[in-house]
């Protein structure tokens, strides 16, 4: 299922699951020409990271006409409306259930403020907004979350954004969204992190340190987590196997 048309609904689709939106001027008659029909979300971030990266998704690069992405996403989780057209946002690449390297006439791209490096600048507020918001689009044009994708997933061309974001992580929010579940509002997210920082410190990659150790090398990002130099390079959860699988062959053993 895919929706057909253009999203003019867009400004309110995002006000009705309770987020902020500015609605630019001339929004729903901007674009590079009309939908073919829209099949999910793609996910950016600026690269630039301040107030003003709206200007350049409105207006484009001397390379590049805008717009370059239907919304932009502040870091207090505001939502510009920018266009309603056809944008400039995808490249080359490809998705299951998606044209190849034709990404602009089928999908809304979100390019969220972020400067897409180490130490990464994402806020708790934002990135409730970037899930809330791509679930309210998906479930309008009835697709699920497998339809919410990072540009550096689809691109053939070595896009990286949304840098610092895990997508399995992020698509899990975002179906939950989808679902209708009941999460945390943006101040109550803000108050936990305030409450855990005071006592842990910053949140940050440890976290994600810890998790990728014991989840096993299924979770790890390519080329990190190598494992613990005790366990000869193991996770918790490969080494538990390996003690399970040494056990099983002792059993079967003796058994003989």
């Amino acid at each position: 299922m895919s929706w057909a048309g253009d999203p003019v609904w867009l400004a309110d689709v995002l006000r009705a699951e309770g987020l902020r939106v500015i609605e630019h001027a001339g929004w729903r008659e901007r674009g590079h020409g009309d939908f073919r029909d829209i099949r999910g979300v793609l996910c950016h971030h600026t690269g630039g990271g301040g107030p003003h990266d709206w200007r350049i998704v409105r207006d484009g690069r001397p390379d590049l006409a805008g717009p370059l992405a239907q919304l932009v996403l502040e870091k207090d989780g505001t939502y510009r409306v920018i266009a309603a057209g056809v944008c400039w946002h995808a490249g080359a690449g490809s998705w299951p259930g998606w044209p190849t390297d034709d990404a602009n006439f089928h999908t809304i791209g979100i390019e969220a403020v972020s400067c897409g490096r180490a130490p990464f600048d994402w806020t708790p507020r934002q990135l409730e907004a970037y899930q809330r918001g791509a679930a309210a689009i998906l479930r309008r044009i009835g697709r699920d979350a497998d339809d919410c994708v990072a540009h550096r997933e689809y691109s053939s061309e070595g896009k990286i954004d949304p840098a610092g974001l895990d997508m399995t992580e992020f698509r899990w929010a975002v179906q939950g969204f989808i679902e209708g579940g009941a999460p945390m509002s943006a101040a109550e997210v803000d108050r936990i992190q305030e409450f855990i920082t005071a006592f842990c410190g910053p949140i940050g990659s440890d976290i994600k340190d810890i998790r990728e150790q014991l989840c096993g090398h299924e979770q790890r990002d390519a080329g990190q987590y190598a494992g613990w130099p005790q366990l000869d390079g193991l996770t918790l959860v490969e080494a538990i196997a390996d003690i399970r699988t040494r056990l099983d062959k002792l059993e079967q053993g003796g058994a003989r």
